[in-house]
């Protein structure tokens, strides 16, 4: 019995390393070359996937960091004009007929940039103007700032850089001319569109509502315009429209309406 019970120990220990061979036996070379493949496959997929979303939410950055510009820079410009005054004392004391003092709003028309879709120069406005608020470019004036001032807005060619750029121009003292003088900064350069309509009246219609009669330009016209019946110093509403090219060549623009007076107008200015 004891000799038995040897053979049969024996016999169990030389089987386990065959057991343990079968057990242990690796990948063939196919096997591994379908493995590696596999996951090649599943790592450009999810590389592919990640790169579109990232681009995508790049995209998406950039377009509201030029929208959130444009909100700001159209912000800067409607808080200017929604203040703007005419300064009935300061015109009619000018020394002279031949030099009277300019107030009030003047802007005009001249070629800008080209146009994205059609290659032609587009017409842009320069606008000149009095406005009761406080300055932005004297700091060191603050103390004694008589929050009145006179401002400008224009798309000026850079010749150096052969760019446009969207400037400000701000002059603390008041003077004859609202053409000149003072500070200028460039606020951006990716604006493409400056564009003002000036609401000169609205005519009541007999089936109800307004015709409206919109300009693309005006001039207060110190000598006339509290004189002459219906022609009023300033407009009655501003249409400002300004677009901008992002970095990434697309286009955002914006359209902003504001009112300047509601009829009668301060009549002892207009009448």
């Amino acid at each position: 019995m004891r000799v038995n019970t040897n053979i049969l120990t024996m016999q169990q220990f030389t089987s386990t390393p065959n057991d343990l061979n079968l057990k242990t036996a690796g990948f063939s070379l196919l096997e591994l070359l379908i493995s590696v493949a596999l996951l090649g496959l599943v790592m450009s997929l999810i590389y592919g996937a990640f790169f579109q979303i990232s681009n995508s939410s790049i995209k998406i950055q950039t377009t509201l960091q030029d929208r959130q510009e444009l909100r700001l820079l159209m912000k800067t410009v409607l808080d200017d004009l929604q203040n703007i005054r005419y300064l009935k004392h300061f015109a009619d004391s000018g020394q002279s007929t031949m030099q009277q003092r300019e107030t009030g709003l003047i802007a005009e028309r001249k070629l800008g940039p080209e146009n994205p879709d059609s290659g032609e120069l587009e017409e842009v406005s320069s606008i000149f103007f009095h406005t009761a608020v406080k300055n932005r470019f004297y700091p060191e004036e603050k103390a004694r700032d008589p929050e009145l001032h006179e401002v400008a807005y224009s798309l000026e060619m850079d010749s150096t850089a052969k760019s446009w750029e969207f400037y400000r121009r701000e002059d603390f003292y008041l003077d004859n001319n609202l053409r000149e003088g003072g500070i200028s900064y460039a606020l951006s350069e990716s604006v493409i569109k400056f564009e003002l309509e000036f609401l000169e009246s609205e005519t009541e219609l007999a089936g109800g509502g307004f015709r409206e009669k919109w300009s693309a330009e005006w001039n207060s016209e110190e000598k006339v315009c509290n004189i002459v019946k219906g022609n009023f110093c300033l407009p009655r509403a501003i249409k400002l429209t300004m677009a901008l090219k992002g970095q990434d060549e697309k286009i955002v623009s914006d359209s902003q309406v504001i009112n300047l007076c509601v009829p009668p107008c301060n009549p002892e200015i207009f009448e």
